[in-house]
């Protein structure tokens, strides 16, 4: 179902025709080859996207790379505002990274050169990249952190979340860092007031929206967090390599200079003295690719064009397929089964009937369907709380039709060594 109107991610829309469905079909060249089931992985960018990357290339080839720059820098200006509107965010406000891991550890940096040692709190679900980058600066006793669990159970993480805050030492800053929609639990975290508690005890928000971005709408403002970050390449429908920074005005009163500071970053003025930036170029590195950054644009603005609550929408009738048929078939119910807040994507454990997940998964890729695997590496948190130690993924997308959901049924049941039901964790 879609997400309830009351939450920052948007209400009622007008439905899809078939005739825009299979246009925009028509408009993604990578389409149809594969039964695509991993847009949360790296989905299917449209043809808008590939002139935007080629038009760079073509002017680089004819000019040089500096003289291209300049003549597209008004069109590399005007990403900036085109991903702001995504979000509902300022264009000084944005800023562009090699990938959302690289820009949540520059933020997470920016925290640890503020004037308060910083405690961080987080959950389970915390993304792989994320955890590693905390324990290890952990490790370096840089910060301290805690994990909490944010799955349902009798106490709401609202609720948790207080009795952490809590425990936060006097003079700490407490940064609380959430997925919006975790990368092994296709259930959207239920933020309502969570920023208020957050910041009535001087502490910044940090969300990780790689998994809401594009497939569900997201509005900075209304969800009232401080550092909010997200790939290109996911549902966006963007090119690889390439990640966004947002900040808020507090945030940026309130961070310090991140490690990575770059001559972009900065003036270096007299005397051996520096001023970072005031927004969020501070962030930024010199050296880019104006492609990708153009690729970025046309995908935000395609985005925007179609309407991210018709995508979030449709989506849920789409998941809402491919559960009834998975099921049907074969019995198997998603992790996410009878949330309200269930979203794209989609998890679901194995039978031991299937062996090992990963090549389950490459049985599944080839029979012509894409699909991914989520282990340790990426959940470790998560796996460890559920006890799963690897789970099968699927992510659908508002482009997916009838064939797809049935080439994956029959490459699921190809894959099958036996008829198996899968036990939720």
């Amino acid at each position: 179902m879609p997400l309830p109107p009351q939450q920052p991610f948007g209400g009622v829309a007008a439905p899809f025709t078939e005739a825009e469905l299979a246009r925009l079909r028509r408009d993604t060249p990578a389409w149809g080859r594969h039964a695509h089931f991993a847009h949360g992985s790296a989905s299917q960018p449209p043809d808008a996207v590939y002139a935007a990357s080629q038009a760079w290339v073509d002017t680089e080839r004819q000019m040089g790379a500096q003289r291209a720059a300049e003549h597209h820098a008004r069109a590399l200006q005007g990403v900036r505002a085109s991903v702001a509107r995504l979000v509902n965010a300022q264009p000084r406000q944005i800023a562009f990274l090699g990938s959302a891991s690289h820009a949540w550890s520059a933020a997470m940096s920016a925290t640890l050169t503020a004037a308060q040692p910083v405690h961080v709190i987080t959950t389970h679900d915390e993304y792989g990249a994320n955890a590693l980058a905390l324990i290890n600066a952990a490790q370096r006793g840089r910060l301290a952190f805690s994990v909490i669990s944010s799955r349902p159970a009798q106490r709401s993480l609202l609720e948790r979340l207080d009795d952490e805050l809590q425990r936060v030492p006097d003079g700490h800053m407490p940064v609380v860092s959430l997925c919006v929609v975790p990368t092994a639990w296709g259930v959207a975290t239920p933020l309502q007031g969570m920023a208020q508690r957050v910041h009535a005890r001087g502490g910044l928000l940090m969300l990780d929206a790689s998994h809401a971005v594009g497939q569900l709408p997201v509005d900075v403002r209304a969800l009232g967090c401080d550092m909010l970050v997200f790939p290109s390449r996911k549902w966006l429908r963007g090119p690889k390599g390439l990640g966004v920074l947002c900040l808020s005005d507090r945030a940026l009163a309130r961070l310090g200079v991140p490690d990575t500071l770059d001559v972009a970053g900065a003036t270096w003025l007299a005397d051996g003295r520096m001023q970072p930036h005031a927004d969020a170029r501070r962030f930024e590195g010199n050296e880019f690719n104006p492609g990708l950054r153009l690729a970025l644009g046309a995908a935000s603005d395609c985005a925007m064009a179609i309407g991210i609550e018709r995508i979030a929408s449709h989506n849920a009738q789409v998941r809402a397929q491919v559960a009834r048929t998975l099921e049907a078939r074969f019995g198997w119910q998603a992790m996410e089964a009878g949330h309200a807040d269930a979203t794209a994507l989609m998890t679901y454990a194995l039978p031991a009937a299937a062996g090992n997940a990963d090549a389950f998964v490459r049985r599944l890729w080839e029979a012509g369907v894409n699909a991914s695997v989520v282990g340790t590496q990426h959940a470790r948190w998560a796996m460890e709380a559920t006890g799963a130690s690897a789970l099968l993924r699927l992510t659908p997308h508002y482009l997916t039709d009838d064939d797809e959901i049935e080439r994956l049924a029959l490459a699921m049941a190809g894959a099958m060594p036996r008829r198996g039901t899968p036990q939720r964790s």
